[in-house]
């Protein structure tokens, strides 16, 4: 399932391959004495069209036998409201250092302080 085709809102297509599009966060799979609670997990990507537009997506995954996986759309919005959560996180969960840099990549301000 590495090449799939979206449709927007607006019913453009858009072309998405998880081998080589930007994935913005890597949800933990099963680290060691974890039990079964990494078993399933939410990846973002990041995908930028040839128009220069840049989609977001999530791929939902599991081990669980007969679980099938999927993958949406999000907005901009949602995807960096996904990142800053993540980044709010501690242990297995976290947004690691080079997670931190690809999403400054696009967004140069997405982790400074507006409160």
């Amino acid at each position: 399932m590495s090449e799939s085709i979206l449709m927007t809102p607006e019913g453009k297509k858009v072309k998405i391959n998880m081998k080589e599009d930007m994935r913005l966060y890597d949800a933990p799979h099963n680290p060691p004495n974890t039990g079964t609670r990494y078993t399933s997990g939410t990846d973002l990507f990041a995908h930028k069209a040839r128009s220069g537009n840049w989609y977001f997506y999530e791929y939902q995954w599991s081990m669980w036998q007969g679980t099938e996986p999927s993958i949406n759309l999000v907005t901009e919005e949602e995807a960096k409201e996904f990142i800053v959560r993540k980044a709010g996180k501690a242990g297995h969960d976290e947004l690691g250092r080079h997670e931190r840099e690809l999403a400054e990549s696009i967004w140069p301000d997405i982790f400074e302080e507006d409160a």
